[in-house]
């Protein structure tokens, strides 16, 4: 994991979303914090190298405080952790997604090549973006894309919403038939240099499981700074199995029997 001080701008603006300072956090135990305001994400636990913090509103403290004690960080931050604090934040409306990477660039080990496939799309091609493929990226007035089109068929899409932070987050999709060709990268690499053409940071964030989008933002140089465990607003989500494969061809099977699927995971809505 990158050390926080290897990107200056990113502790300042991690600690005005968490609402309290990153020096809170600790190493020998896990404090559960309360956190005054109204906030998007009533809970939201990180770990930064061996140190980490909960932070969450005030009236969930003493309900969220005994399961962090129980775990180890690494019980914490896994689906087991965010299993357990949803027992808390599911009666009160809200699910614990996660975990999830934080991963970071500038300037100095953002390794994109500009790829002639790509292009910066313009307010009526942004309109017309089907977010049924394109979920994960960023929509609405403001919002920056950076594409590759097949024809006239969108396959890509990287999407940045810029903002007065000194972070911005970039949301990469892929049309689901034309995987494994280097789009991803190559949509994230334009994405990545324009922001840093503003001088800001590039974030991108992905699960475990997303093999693939580990691997593009890492060939990239984006590092992993932080694991992160967030409460949002709806019904408890799950992760899929892993994507990807450790190599090309090899086989992959399931070790768990039908039977031990989950048969109470509904499909995915919209």
């Amino acid at each position: 994991m990158a050390d926080l001080r290897d990107f200056e701008a990113f502790g300042p603006w991690l600690e005005a979303r968490l609402g309290v300072a990153l020096e809170c956090a600790r190493a020998d135990c896990v404090p559960v914090i309360a956190r005054e305001g109204p906030r998007a994400h009533p809970l939201w636990a990180v770990r930064v190298g061996e140190r980490a913090l909960v932070v969450t509103q005030a009236d969930w403290v003493e309900r969220v405080r005994p399961i962090v004690d129980r775990m180890t960080p690494e019980e914490l931050f896994s689906v087991f952790g965010a299993y357990e604090l949803s027992r808390v934040t599911l009666p009160e409306g809200y699910g614990i997604w996660g975990p999830s990477w934080f991963y970071v660039a500038d300037g100095a080990n953002f390794s994109a090549e500009r790829d002639e496939r790509t292009v910066r799309l313009n307010p009526e091609q942004m309109a017309a973006v089907d977010a049924r493929v394109f979920w994960h990226c960023a929509s609405g007035e403001g919002v920056v894309g950076f594409g590759i089109y097949e024809g006239d068929r969108l396959v890509a899409l990287a999407t940045v919403r810029p903002d007065e932070g000194a972070v911005w987050e970039v949301g990469i999709d892929v049309a689901p038939d034309v995987k494994t060709r280097g789009l991803g990268r190559a949509v994230l690499g334009a994405a990545g240099l324009w922001i840093l053409e503003q001088g800001r940071l590039v974030l991108g964030t992905t699960a475990p499981w997303n093999i693939p989008s580990a691997r593009t933002m890492r060939s990239l140089g984006l590092r992993m700074v932080l694991s992160s465990l967030i409460s949002i607003k709806g019904p408890m989500l799950v992760p899929p199995q892993p994507l990807g494969s450790p190599l090309p061809g090899v086989e992959l099977r399931q070790y768990y029997p039908d039977w031990a699927m989950n048969r109470d995971i509904l499909p995915r809505e919209g």
